[in-house]
């Protein structure tokens, strides 16, 4: 015996083996869930002849309480399939009235037995209760009961009740008061004057029962017997008929006013009647359609026509959407109900139909609308990520079945956060805008553009010939993205890194492709920006390492021992004595062994991980700070580099504020070095370095030359120091060009009022023509190499 069965397991192992073990057994599975919350709308949508449920569920609701829920809303089934059967979840379990409680492991034959017994029993319940309301309405049918009042001696009988609600049992015998008290209170004077009149009357009356409106029908028939004054007469429950006629009364004017059009039409789908909301919506009025067929003005279409859809009425309705035309011949879409009205004396024959219609035409630019929401950036009205992901993977499927190429650029821009830190926000959406444009201007017809956040955008190519394809168009979106931007009294230019995958080459589904293409676009970035890189399985061996290094040195920063500290020192070049310390963490990882700074700093830069290990960099330098300005009397202070991620924590300043109260350091034993990048940064780094100027600190501009710093800014920026760059200093005595931008950057900082200090100083002709060019300070192997502080002394 075939059922269809819900599976309710949140082991994902098991419910496929339950699946599978119920389909061989001749069953259908019309759904697996995890949840307990899901378990009634998936039942309300599938409606399932038996529910198998786990107790103990994924997330909060347990499977007791479902069935519990499910029990409230659909009379169906439950068998509980659980590894549990102490006396709590027994008795949780039994409020649910459960047909079957399996405890695992059960065998296939266990569960085929569970299952036919609770279908059996299942059965047998709805056919006691389909008894049940059938001998329920037999009583309704015949809602009389028969009453006599002897008016004379003052004495009620009433007969067997074969029907009547108990509201109107007031008492088998009694007298006229009791009859009375039949009826609703304000009711009874009405009934009490009918009586007293002694004739025949028929009248009917709102009972005890306000609050239900329930109605009783009372006849009434006066007689003399032996003397005595007599009434006799019949109860009749018409509640119903008093409902009934009210919703006549309703209907009509449902009919009136309403909005939805309406015909009545006649055996013959001619017209008989029409509703004002009819001439409404098409224009036309009840004499200009009646007699007529809505086929011969209505429909817009053949294929749409009432007589098409007669033959699917065979439930007596059909409902759908047409296609419709007004008297002016204007096209609207509509929903449709088309029924059949049977003449209850002919047997059930049809000698009406009712057609309704409603204008849907808001609801479709609605649904236009959120689909436009849905699908598409409301930006740059690109696609979306949700767009993209649809249409790649349909893109494909369709590429696996013709066996051909298909092409995705990840396209992130360079120089975006620039113009929207300094220009706004509302330029930097008018750059994207613009940018967005350009990249319509190439792509084809069955190409795809989308913009997946920020200042990213994929490109999807389909049915490309090769990878030279994708170069080409790479080519080309450098090209036309280089190009000078206005934006309104601005001229601005970014470039674009690009990632290219292609499928098959790279990977056959969608997460995989798009993740090659990232992959991709991250390596152009890292190898100097504005060019394009195709994906190889190298960047994915180096997003494994970056991701381990990630992993360990989270772990490192929890640990102690593998993180440490070291200072090179700064030499004042006139003097010859240590004038300060640059501190630099060092990472010995007890398997790598030393890792480069440059490999995991970079690394927590893009990670979320950089303020942590800044923070544990500056309370590491604050808590050896006493140390070394004991070792070097002459040391004034000591150097921390800070990151733009750093920089841009609100909580930065304070957080060093309260080190240094903790430490009992001075503001002013303090230098902080940022690199000349993150001057064009966000006002937020700005910001930063002030408060941190303004506690007593200093700032250095560290490798300054390599950057784009405005000049005209640099005067106003608040900074202290210029550290020149090594390698200028390095090819300082071989190369006139370096020597010479050495000359202008101590001219320049002299003309400023800043200090200079020159690294990566190895040989004592540098350190000697740096001194006669007016640098100030200097820092090299040649004055000492990066040691822990209780080794920092000078060779």
């Amino acid at each position: 015996m075939n059922n269809n069965i819900l599976v309710v397991e949140d082991e994902y192992v098991v419910s496929l083996d339950i699946k599978h073990t119920l389909e061989q057994l001749g069953h259908t599975v019309v759904g697996t869930l995890a949840r307990g919350e899901d378990v009634l709308a998936t039942a309300l949508n599938t409606k399932p002849d038996l529910v198998l449920m786990d107790i103990k569920l994924a997330d909060k609701m347990r499977g007791t309480e479902a069935a519990v829920n499910l029990k409230q809303v659909l009379d169906i089934p439950v068998i509980f399939l659980t590894a549990f059967c102490d006396e709590q979840v027994l008795k949780q379990a039994s409020e649910a009235y459960p047909h079957g409680y399996l405890i695992k492991p059960f065998d296939r034959k266990e569960l085929d037995a569970t299952i036919r017994m609770a279908m059996l029993r299942h059965q047998a319940e709805m056919n006691v209760k389909r008894s049940e309301q059938r001998l329920t309405l037999a009583l309704a049918a015949a809602r009389m009961m028969p009453w006599e009042l002897n008016i004379s001696k003052d004495s009620l009988e009433l007969h067997a009740d074969t029907g009547l609600r108990t509201e109107y049992r007031v008492s088998q015998r009694g007298g006229k008061e009791d009859f009375l008290q039949l009826v609703a209170p304000f009711e009874r004077s009405r009934l009490a004057r009918l009586i007293n009149r002694n004739s025949a009357f028929n009248a009917v009356f709102q009972t005890q029962d306000a609050d239900a409106a329930s109605f009783v029908e009372i006849f009434a028939q006066p007689m003399m017997h032996a003397d005595e004054q007599i009434m006799l007469g019949v109860l009749r429950d018409v509640s119903r008929k008093q409902k009934e006629e009210l919703q006549l009364r309703q209907a009509s004017t449902y009919f009136r006013t309403t909005s939805e059009a309406i015909l009545i039409l006649d055996d013959k789908c001619n017209i008989v009647l029409c509703n004002p909301a009819f001439s409404l919506v098409t224009g036309y009025q009840l004499h200009e359609v009646a007699g007529k067929q809505p086929d011969q003005f209505l429909y817009s279409d053949a294929d749409q026509e009432l007589w098409t859809h007669l033959d699917e009425i065979s439930a007596n309705h059909w409902s759908g959407e047409i296609q419709c035309r007004r008297k002016d011949g204007k096209l609207f879409p509509a929903w449709q109900h088309f029924c059949k009205v049977r003449a209850p004396m002919h047997r059930g024959k049809v000698n009406h139909y009712v057609l309704m219609f409603s204008d849907i035409s808001a609801l479709r630019r609605a649904e236009e609308h959120l689909h436009t929401l849905a699908f598409h950036d409301h930006l740059t009205n690109l696609g979306n990520r949700a767009k993209l992901e649809k249409v790649l993977r349909a893109e494909l499927e369709r590429a696996q079945r013709n066996h051909s190429m298909l092409g995705l650029l990840y396209l992130d821009l360079d120089g975006f956060k620039l113009v929207n830190d300094t220009l706004g926000h509302h330029m930097g959406d008018l750059l994207l805008q613009q940018v967005a444009a350009r990249l319509n201007t190439l792509i084809r017809g069955g190409d795809m553009a989308t913009r997946v956040g920020g200042d990213e955008f994929v490109l999807v190519f389909p049915d490309i010939k090769g990878p030279e394809t994708c170069i080409n168009i790479a080519e080309k979106l450098l090209q036309t993205i280089t190009q000078d931007i206005e934006l309104q009294d601005n001229i601005v230019n970014v470039s674009a890194s690009i990632g290219i995958a292609c499928y098959p080459e790279d990977a056959d589904c969608y997460e995989d492709l798009l993740k090659c293409a990232d992959l991709a676009m991250f390596d152009a970035k890292d190898k100097g920006r504005s060019r394009f890189c195709f994906f190889n399985p190298v960047l994915a061996q180096r997003t494994s390492m970056r991701m381990q290094i990630e992993q360990d040195l989270k772990q490192a920063l929890a640990q102690q021992g593998q993180l440490f500290m070291v200072y090179q020192p700064v030499i004042q070049l006139e003097s010859g004595h240590i004038i300060g310390f640059e501190a630099l963490v060092r990472w010995q990882h007890p398997e790598l062994g030393a890792i480069a700074p440059d490999q995991f700093i970079r690394v927590a830069e893009q990670s979320s991980l950089m303020v942590e290990l800044g923070h544990w960099i500056i309370k590491q330098v604050l808590s050896d700070h006493a140390v070394l300005m004991a070792q070097h009397p002459d040391c004034s202070w000591l150097s921390i580099n800070l990151s733009v991620r750093q920089l841009e924590d609100p909580q930065l300043c304070e957080s060093i504020y309260q080190l240094c109260q903790r430490c009992q350091v001075s503001f002013g034993s303090l230098l902080f070095e940022i690199t000349e990048t993150a001057l064009s940064q966000s006002a937020d780094v700005l910001n930063s370095l002030q408060k941190l100027r303004n506690f007593g600190a200093f700032v250095a501009v560290d490798d300054f030359g390599t950057g784009y710093s405005s000049l005209s800014r640099l005067k106003d920026l608040p900074i202290d120091c210029l550290k020149i760059d090594r390698s200028f200093v390095t090819a300082l005595l071989s190369d006139s060009t370096s020597n010479e931008i050495v000359r202008a950057v101590i001219r320049l900082a002299n003309a400023l009022g800043l200090t200079t200090v020159a690294e990566g100083v190895e040989q004592p002709e540098q350190a000697k023509l740096l001194q006669e060019l007016g640098c100030d300070k200097g820092q090299g192997y040649y004055f000492g190499r990066p040691q822990p502080h209780t080794k920092s002394q000078l060779n």
